[in-house]
């Protein structure tokens, strides 16, 4: 039987490539040959697949010349006008074929994308409804819906027509993905977590909603629930790429970076390597500290899409932990001009910089990231720093009171505060920014003697800090 229906569908696609080469060959020739309405329809199909509206449209003209009474054919011109955005001439076609069929769907259904085009909602609501009562296929007619809502801005009345397709088609994939893309957008991921739950009660094989609640699980950092739902989705489907990359990600959030490199290099036995596999591969290697193995997944990365910024960053990251500063601000500047809206290479650059004691060129850098990020701490104590190494204690005190005013309870910027008033033999008012750094987050003091060992042999800054602690 199957051999019988192959053998079917083979003498179907050799008709319809007959049917083809026939109508072009009317064309070259301007000569006049008859066609089939069937045929016609596979000829303008075959034009809209090769996106060639206007071609398909010339076959329309010829159609109804020769079947001037198939309403098919009124319906696909209104289609295709719109397809050009000849949006007036399509209605009016419609309106045609209404006269003549008007329990047609399939007319109501192009009317209400045409409407949703002009973002003429209501009309367009009006006109999926009007189909509903006539259609044979309600879960599309509901995902047309779920879309005009979505174009009108309304997504839980999209998530309400979203449920309603998959009520009437499970297996519509397409509402699954873009349910959860509402879910997603307005925030809802307990409501999402709850749908796909009862969802895979009654349909416990659809690998897209395994593959989904994962996904939702990722987001709230539910992580180990993630897992569990991309195994049931891979036991499903275990060729399904996409959830080997997510179930990647979550296992690189769990820490678990060697189990993360083999899930991200499973998804090459299914699909082609993409830069975005080979820069997480990268991250991964950084993280287990193989600087090189990192390096060369970075470089991967950048080959397959030169203007993936952070593979470039990533590169002079691991040239810098290897403390290769020169070499990495080659690919750190590259980072910068494919996005110099991005702190975090600005701040790479700057750090750079200040190691081969380039200090004014990384003081330009360390502003750039003040200018982009000023509630980033690490700067405030990095350029501040900076400003200590280079003899200038005033500006780099003043500074970090700055940052104080964007981190007004950051207890590291007031412990550092402190190490700078003792450094510059201002001690008393070093004891007084200690205590009230202390009366913030006891459990950070040990970073005063970090930055300045001197002050742990101070013997009343010890007392003071003795004395917060008790309190605890």
């Amino acid at each position: 039987m199957e051999e019988e229906e192959f053998l079917n569908n083979d003498d179907q696609q050799k008709q319809i490539r007959y049917s083809i080469e026939r109508y072009e060959e009317m064309i070259r020739n301007k000569d006049a040959y008859f066609f089939d309405v069937d045929a016609f329809v596979n000829i303008v199909d075959y034009y809209i697949e090769k996106n060639d509206p206007v071609k398909a449209l010339q076959v329309i003209e010829y159609a109804q010349d020769q079947h001037p009474d198939s309403v098919e054919f009124l319906l696909r011109e209104a289609q295709l006008l719109a397809m050009v955005e000849r949006f007036d001439d399509a209605l009016y076609i419609l309106s045609k074929a209404e006269k003549i069929t008007p329990l047609d769907p399939d007319l109501y259904m192009i009317r209400g994308s045409i409407y949703s085009q002009l973002q003429q909602f209501e009309n367009a609501i009006e006109s999926f409804n009007q189909a509903i009562p006539l259609a044979e296929e309600l879960d599309m007619l509901y995902l047309n819906l779920a879309y005009v809502y979505e174009s009108w801005g309304d997504y839980n009345k999209a998530i309400d027509y979203l449920k309603l397709s998959l009520e009437n088609n499970p297996e519509n994939e397409i509402a699954l993905y873009e349910i959860a893309f509402c879910f997603e957008f307005t925030e809802r991921f307990e409501d999402s977590i709850d749908f796909y739950n009862k969802f895979i009660d009654i349909q416990p094989y659809s690998f897209p909603a395994w593959y989904n609640l994962g996904n939702v699980y990722n987001r709230q950092n539910r992580f180990d629930d993630a897992l569990d739902a991309y195994d049931y989705c891979l036991a499903i489907k275990d060729d399904f790429s996409s959830a080997y990359f997510n179930k990647g990600n979550t296992l690189a959030n769990l820490n678990r970076y060697k189990d993360a490199i083999d899930c991200y290099k499973k998804t090459f036995e299914f699909e082609a390597p993409d830069a975005l596999t080979y820069y997480n591969i990268g991250e991964c290697y950084e993280q287990l500290e193989d600087p090189q193995r990192a390096r060369d997944y970075y470089k991967k990365a950048t080959k397959l899409d030169p203007n993936l910024a952070e593979a470039w960053l990533g590169i002079g990251i691991t040239l810098q932990n290897e403390e290769r500063w020169f070499e990495a601000t080659h690919y750190i500047k590259k980072a910068i001009e494919l996005d110099d809206k991005n702190a975090e290479f600005w701040f790479a650059m700057g750090d750079a910089e200040y190691h081969l004691d380039n200090y004014v060129a990384a003081e330009a850098h360390y502003k750039k990231v003040i200018d982009l990020e000023p509630d980033n701490q690490d700067i405030w104590l990095e350029y501040s720093h900076l400003l200590m190494a280079d003899s200038r204690a005033d500006e780099a005190l003043e500074l970090i009171k700055k940052g104080m005013i964007f981190l007004p309870e950051s207890a590291d910027l007031i412990y550092r505060l402190a190490c700078y008033y003792y450094s510059i033999g201002n001690i008393q008012e070093s004891y007084s920014t200690l205590a009230t750094a202390l009366d913030k987050n006891v459990q950070l003091c040990h970073t005063v003697f970090e930055y300045s060992p001197a002050m742990e042999n101070d013997r009343h800054i010890l007392e003071i800090i003795d004395l917060y602690k008790n309190r605890i």
